[in-house]
């Protein structure tokens, strides 16, 4: 029995989890106020941080749909530009064949006029 009076037993002053509701510290009601508000100010910092850098990928995202609403609206500038010149193909070719009708109708016309100046030369003699 004289080894059972050498040992301790340890023991908890408070059960587990009930430490946060007590104080730590032996501070005063002001204390405490001042550390919340510290505590309430480094949050707000981070939250202003955070914010920041938010507002700068807002910005940063503005600067880049302006780049590329200027290149849409170049891209369509282009766009229009190469369908009026496809369009003036267009007609060109149009006029293209339109001639080449015609050449050929004159050349048609010319050989039949060659036959009847030569009936004519014919009958004239």
């Amino acid at each position: 029995m004289a080894d059972l009076d050498k040992t301790t037993i340890k023991t908890r002053a408070f059960p587990e989890g009930a430490q946060g509701a007590v104080p730590q510290s032996n501070l005063t009601p002001d204390q405490e106020k001042s550390l919340e508000l510290v505590k309430k100010n480094t949050r707000l910092e981070e939250e202003n941080k955070k914010l920041l850098e938010q507002l700068k990928t807002v910005d940063q995202l503005q600067a880049s749909l302006k780049q590329e609403q200027a290149k849409t609206a170049e891209m369509a500038k282009q766009i229009a530009a190469l369908e009026a010149k496809a369009q003036n193909s267009a007609e060109l070719e149009a006029q293209k064949k339109r001639s080449a009708e015609l050449e050929a109708r004159v050349k048609e016309l010319t050989e039949v006029l060659g036959k009847i100046s030569g009936i004519a030369a014919g009958k004239a003699s």
